[in-house]
């Protein structure tokens, strides 16, 4: 069983990191949006660049409004993975499908899963990957 595990813990952690690349790419076209300025820090360490929203506390319809102003159709939504968080995504996807932005939720999904639940926010995600990488 534990060899199962690790290996198991081993392809996890290769789809991570694949999760990681198509990010950065993806995170070339799209803006991503994120709950805090720590969440942020913790993408740009990994690599990845681009257009940042930080919602802090902004009420979600004024990122909208915003968003269709700019014209943007598509946004990448990496909110953490605790009770806000997940309160927050739901009100995203409902609230910017409503406004025609198409909302990418896969990416956090499948972060929250290859980290095998191992982290509670996106801040965490740099460190997460930094200490796998050293072993």
């Amino acid at each position: 069983v534990g060899w199962k595990m690790a290996m198991r813990r081993e392809e996890y952690f290769e789809k991570l990191l694949e999760v990681i690349e198509e990010l950065k790419i993806e995170a070339e076209e799209k803006p991503i949006i994120v709950e805090g300025k720590k969440d942020m820090e913790s993408l740009v360490k990994l690599g990845v660049e681009g257009t940042f929203i930080i919602i802090a506390k902004t009420p979600v319809y004024l990122i909208a409004d915003e968003l269709v102003r700019k014209g943007i159709k598509e946004v990448i939504l990496l909110t953490d993975f605790d009770r806000r968080g997940k309160m927050l995504a739901k009100a995203i996807v409902e609230e910017f499908r409503h406004r025609g932005i198409k909302v990418n939720t896969k990416i956090r999904h499948e972060i929250f899963i290859y980290t095998n639940s191992g982290i509670r926010d996106i801040e965490s995600l740099f460190s997460y990957v930094n200490k796998r990488l050293l072993y």
